[in-house]
C-alpha cells in the first residue's frame, strides 16, 4: 500500500475540496446553472418543457461520456483480477459515443446504467467541469489470493475515481484518475492495487479534420496464477501515446495515427526499482483507416497497421531468445448505427509479429474486436464486447500468447434512485509455442441505491473461475462485497 499512498492523498483532498465547496456553497457547479439544482426545480419541470425519464442518465453529460475513460473491446470482466479490474458500465457508453469520429452517434437517451437521484453535477473549476467519486466497501471472499490453495477471509475495498472533462466551446480535453486498493486484513501479502491516469485531447482543426491524442499511465499487478507470474514478476507499468487525424473526404473518412506503447515489468521486492525485466519492452504502430460515409445503418471500414516491437534486453531468457519483433495487422468490418437502438462496432482481422530468433514461432493469429450497445427500452440498456490482445513472455519457447475476450453486461433502471446490473465475461488466453492455456469466467450482480443527492449504497456479488492446463493452477473464487459511494 506505500506504493500508492501519495495517490490516495490526493483523491482524499480532491473530495474533501468537493464537500467543503457543497458545504459553503460556492458556485462551482459548472455549466448546470444553480437555480436548476434545487429539489422544487428538480421535481417539477419548467411548463412547456418535456419531462426526462428520472431513471434515465444522459450519457451526453461530461461526467459519463469523458473520452479518457473509454473502453474499447473487452477484457472479458477480469473483476478481482490483478491485471485489468472491470470498467464501470458507462465506459463502453463513452467508446461506442465516438466510433468511427462521429461524437454524437450514440443517442443521449440511452439509458447510462446508473441511478440518477444523486447523478454527479461537478465542480467548476476555470474552464472544466470535475467529477469526484468515492466508493468504500468491505466484504468476504473464499479465496484471498486468486490461487489454487487460497483461503476465505474479510477484505475491503477503496475506489476513488475524478475525471475532469473541459467547457471549451471547441475542442475538448478529457483527464481521469482512478485507482483500486484492495486489502485483506488477514493476509496482508495478497493485498493488490491498480492506478489508471489518462488524458484525450479533440481538437477541431476545421469542419472536415479532427486531430485526437492520448496519454495514458497504468499500474497493476499480474496474476498470481498465470503462467507469466512463475518469474516472480508481479507489478506492470504501461505507458501509452497514441495521435492521428482524421479528414472528412465526401464519401470515405481517412485517419492516420500512431502510437507507442511502453511496458515495465518488476518485482514485487524493495530492490526491483533499480532492475530491468526481460520482459521490459516498447511496441511502435503506424495505423491508416479508411470509413464510409454512406450513413447507412451499416457502414464498412478497413484497417491496417504495421508494428515494431523491441525489448530493452536481446537475451530475454535462460537460452537467450532475441524476441525483438516486426509485424502488420489487417482488419475489417462495419460501423452499427440503428438509431437509438442499437450502436456499435465489429470487425474481424490477422496479426502477426515476426520474431527475429527463428527458434521461436511467429506470434500469428485470427483477430476479433467489437464494442456494441443496446437499448431495448429507455429503462434497459445491454452492452458486448469482443477483445484480442497481443502479449509479451519470457516463458523458454514460448514466443508470447494471445488473449480473447468477451463479456455481456445489461443494466436496468427500477426507479432514479434503485439500479441493477448482471454481468458475463470469458477469457482464453493462449500461448504460442508451447501447449499451454489459460481460461477465466467471470459473473457479477450488482445493486444500487441512493439514499440521497450524494450518497448510494452498493453491493455486489462475484464468482470467478480460473482453469489452466497448467497443472495445479485451477481455482474458483466467489466473494461479496457493500459499502457506499459518494460523488458530487
Amino acid at each position: 500500500m506505500p506504493r500508492l499512498s501519495k495517490y490516495f492523498l490526493t483523491v482524499w483532498l480532491a473530495m474533501g475540496t468537493a464537500v467543503f465547496a457543497q458545504d459553503a456553497g460556492l458556485d462551482l457547479r459548472g455549466s448546470v446553472a444553480d437555480d436548476n439544482l434545487g429539489p422544487l426545480a428538480e421535481d417539477q419541470p419548467e411548463a412547456g418543457t418535456a419531462q426526462r425519464n428520472p431513471a434515465q442518465a444522459d450519457v451526453g453529460l461530461p461526467g459519463a461520456s469523458n473520452t479518457a475513460t473509454e473502453e474499447v473491446g473487452s477484457t472479458g470482466l477480469r473483476l478481482g483480477n490483478r491485471a485489468t479490474p472491470v470498467r464501470p458500465f458507462s465506459d463502453r457508453l463513452a467508446a461506442v459515443s465516438r466510433i468511427g469520429g462521429n461524437e454524437n452517434q450514440l443517442d443521449p437517451g440511452v439509458y447510462g446504467g446508473d441511478t440518477t437521484f444523486d447523478e454527479a453535477r461537478g465542480l467548476r473549476v476555470g474552464t472544466f467541469t470535475i467529477f469526484p467519486e468515492l466508493t468504500l466497501t468491505g466484504g468476504w471472499t473464499d479465496n484471498q489470493s486468486g490461487s489454487a490453495n487460497g483461503e476465505s477471509g474479510q477484505l475491503y475495498r477503496i475506489t476513488p475515481n475524478i475525471t475532469a472533462t473541459s467547457d471549451w466551446s471547441r475542442h475538448q480535453l478529457d483527464l481521469a484518475l482512478r485507482g483500486t486498493y484492495v486489502g485483506y486484513p488477514g493476509s496482508t501479502d495478497d493485498d493488490e492495487g491498480n492506478v489508471l491516469a489518462s488524458a484525450r485531447l479533440r481538437l477541431d482543426v476545421s469542419n472536415r479534420t479532427t486531430v485526437n491524442g492520448g496519454l495514458a499511465y497504468t499500474y497493476s499487478q499480474e496474476d498470481g496464477s498465470s503462467l507469466e507470474s512463475a518469474n516472480g514478476t508481479d507489478d506492470v507499468h504501461s505507458i501509452s501515446l497514441d495521435l492521428g487525424a482524421t479528414r472528412d473526404a465526401g464519401l470515405l473518412s481517412v485517419t492516420a495515427s500512431g502510437g507507442v506503447d511502453r511496458s515495465i515489468y518488476t518485482a514485487d521486492d524493495t530492490n526491483s526499482a533499480t532492475n530491468s525485466s526481460s520482459r521490459d519492452n516498447t511496441l511502435y504502430s503506424a495505423n491508416l483507416r479508411l470509413d464510409s460515409n454512406g450513413g447507412g445503418v451499416l457502414s464498412p471500414f478497413v484497417e491496417g497497421s504495421f508494428l515494431w516491437r523491441r525489448f530493452d534486453k536481446t537475451c530475454s531468457d535462460a537460452i537467450c531468445e532475441d524476441r525483438n519483433s516486426k509485424g502488420y495487422a489487417l482488419r475489417g468490418g462495419v460501423v452499427v448505427s440503428s438509431g437509438p437502438k442499437l450502436n456499435g462496432e465489429i470487425s474481424a482481422g490477422y496479426r502477426i509479429e515476426d520474431l527475429d530468433d527463428k527458434r521461436l514461432e511467429d506470434l500469428a493469429g485470427l483477430t476479433v474486436d467489437a464494442s456494441l450497445v443496446w437499448s431495448p427500452s429507455r429503462l434497459t440498456t445491454v452492452t458486448a464486447g469482443l477483445g484480442t490482445n497481443f502479449d509479451t513472455t519470457d516463458v523458454d519457447g514460448a514466443s508470447g500468447s494471445i488473449i480473447y475476450s468477451g463479456d455481456l453486461r445489461i443494466a436496468h433502471g427500477f426507479s432514479d434512485r434503485f439500479a441493477a446490473e448482471a454481468g458475463i465475461g470469458y477469457e482464453l488466453r493462449d500461448y504460442q509455442g508451447i501447449d499451454v492455456e489459460e481460461r477465466t469466467a467471470t459473473g457479477l450482480l450488482g445493486l444500487t441505491y441512493a439514499i440521497s443527492r450524494n450518497v448510494a449504497l452498493t453491493t455486489q456479488y462475484t464468482h470467478r473461475r480460473f482453469d489452466s492446463s497448467d497443472n495445479g493452477s485451477d481455482y474458483t473464487e466467489n466473494s461479496i462485497e457493500a459499502g457506499v459511494r459518494i460523488r458530487h
